[in-house]
């Protein structure tokens, strides 16, 4: 099977930048949590409003960012458009 030249580093990307997010998440959880210890409880809100802001950035990150060469099919499955040689 081929793939684009691009695939891989496109995969790459996005896998980075989860991998990002995930650590900005790990980071408001370290936040919230010494916060909520701390009882200071003013800081609660807009930590949960950035950790759902990942949430959602990474969420667009894997439905639907994906490469342009990739399309579905009547069924939902995903059909690649390079054709085996």
């Amino acid at each position: 099977m081929k793939t684009k030249p691009g695939s891989a580093a496109v995969f790459q990307a996005r896998l980075i930048m989860l991998i990002m997010i995930n650590i900005a998440q790990l980071w408001i959880l370290a936040a919230t949590v010494d916060a909520a210890l701390g009882r200071r409880y003013s800081v609660l809100a807009p930590l949960v409003i950035a950790s759902a802001v990942c949430f959602l950035i990474t969420l667009s990150i894997i439905r639907w960012w994906r490469p342009t060469s990739r399309q579905k099919t009547s069924t939902g499955y995903i059909r690649s458009s390079v054709k085996d040689q």
